[in-house]
């Protein structure tokens, strides 16, 4: 990976790929990595042309493996891409305690991997105690570090003046906003006060939500960590949304966002990584479970089945029925 990765490298289109598991557990409590077949899905996205890949995040199913697996599945992502895409490893948690000792390890199997890490959760830390732990992740580990603000998951916020705080840190690049900007509208208001006093230092944000990818671009940002990126056909469309608008064609990018829609509402029908878990034919670690385990999960991922023989049929290879 080297050492030098910094903010211009997260322009552009990553996959936060998926965790698929071996069959090997039947209860959803010890099932082992599916290397095989997430060899496959890192073929096929960057087959696609994505600019990188982010193994173990939310989607790689990061607050249920193993310390063991996070390792592993993040040596053989970096191993598996083998220099042709930029792998940003996820390694956040609510203890900054644990995310220095992940990121030491990652920084041990490969010197300079970037690394994710999201706020702190559950523990509901004050603005002061965000910074700190950001601060001291990054002054302990070395490690290029991104900001990962998702509050409908942690129902904890880095609010701009903390986030404007951090960026001054030589070891932190860059802001994964994960947030909906039509709801409330804060939140677009939020991420364009940080891309304005940011501008012009090593600082980037990018997209966490897929459906306000080319919003995202518009206000500054330069890229997207996506979850139906994993999708190759979903992953040319984010592709093509950058390509036009870099184009400066602000109508073609918002029209290849309005075409992601369906792919992103079926990702999103239930939360992430479950209905990608059917659509890769994959069990996923309790408390997950399952779509077809869900209250209409049946139909849904029946449904969902039927949308991808037609619109992504690229996923088909993976299904025994």
């Amino acid at each position: 990976m080297g050492s030098e990765f910094r903010s211009a490298d997260l322009a552009g289109v990553h996959v936060a790929l998926f965790t698929p598991l071996l069959r090997d557990c039947p209860k959803g409590l010890r099932n082992g990595l599916d290397l095989e077949k997430a060899a496959g899905i890192i073929e096929d996205v960057l087959s696609a042309g994505v600019d990188g890949v982010v193994p173990i995040g939310t989607t790689g199913q990061s607050p249920t493996v193993t310390t063991e697996q996070h390792l592993e599945f993040v040596k053989f992502t970096i191993e598996r891409v083998a220099g042709r895409a930029k792998v940003l490893a996820g390694a956040g948690s609510n203890s900054t305690r644990e995310s220095v000792d992940m990121i030491r390890e990652i920084q041990r199997i490969a010197p300079g991997t970037p690394c994710l890490c999201v706020t702190g959760y559950y523990n509901n830390p004050p603005q002061e105690g965000i910074a700190a732990h950001y601060e001291t992740i990054a002054t302990e580990t070395g490690a290029p570090l991104v900001l990962y603000n998702v509050p409908a998951r942690t129902a904890s916020y880095i609010e701009p003046e903390t986030v404007v705080r951090l960026a001054r840190h030589p070891g932190i690049i860059g802001l994964k906003q994960a947030v909906n900007f039509a709801d409330p509208g804060k939140f677009r208001e939020d991420t364009a006060k940080i891309v304005s006093r940011t501008a012009g230092t090593d600082f980037a944000v990018v997209s966490g939500e897929d459906s306000w990818f080319a919003q995202m671009l518009e206000i500054g940002g330069v890229g997207i960590v996506t979850a139906s990126g994993n999708i190759p056909e979903a992953a040319r469309l984010y592709l093509e949304i950058r390509r036009r608008f870099l184009s400066n064609d602000l109508e073609g990018a918002r029209s290849a966002q309005k075409a992601l829609e369906p792919v992103v509402r079926w990702v999103f029908c239930r939360k992430s990584p479950i209905p990608l878990a059917t659509l890769f034919d994959s069990p996923v670690f309790l408390p997950l479970v399952d779509l077809e385990r869900t209250e209409g999960g049946a139909a849904a991922a029946a449904e969902m089945k039927e949308w991808a023989r037609r619109e992504a049929p690229s996923l088909v290879r993976w299904w025994k029925d």
